[in-house]
């Protein structure tokens, strides 16, 4: 997680939590638990899962780009779907890419 996407993030969001688990961040958004989680050096097989889950529950998952995630993507952005165009905007204004 970058440290500019944290800054930009910290006055327009409640909790910025992190728990060292790519697969566990991406279940929680599918099942409602978090709003979003990006990152920005993931492997294919940590979140290949999580797309799914997040895809089926009815979230959005995307590169940073807002482009369909690939597997070959390591750049990830995951959220409930609500939130996901806001979240990418911040994100990008802060240089995260």
């Amino acid at each position: 997680m970058s440290l500019k996407g944290v800054n930009a993030l910290m006055p327009k969001c409640r909790t910025i939590r992190m728990l060292g688990s790519a697969a566990l961040m991406l279940a929680w958004v599918a099942c409602g638990r978090l709003t979003a989680y990006w990152e920005y050096d993931l492997s294919s097989w940590d979140i290949a899962a999580g797309a799914l889950l997040i895809s089926e529950a009815g979230g959005k998952f995307t590169n940073f780009e807002d482009e369909e995630f690939d597997l070959r993507e390591r750049k990830i952005c995951a959220t409930n779907g609500c939130i996901h165009d806001e979240l990418l905007s911040v994100l990008n204004d802060a240089g995260v890419n």
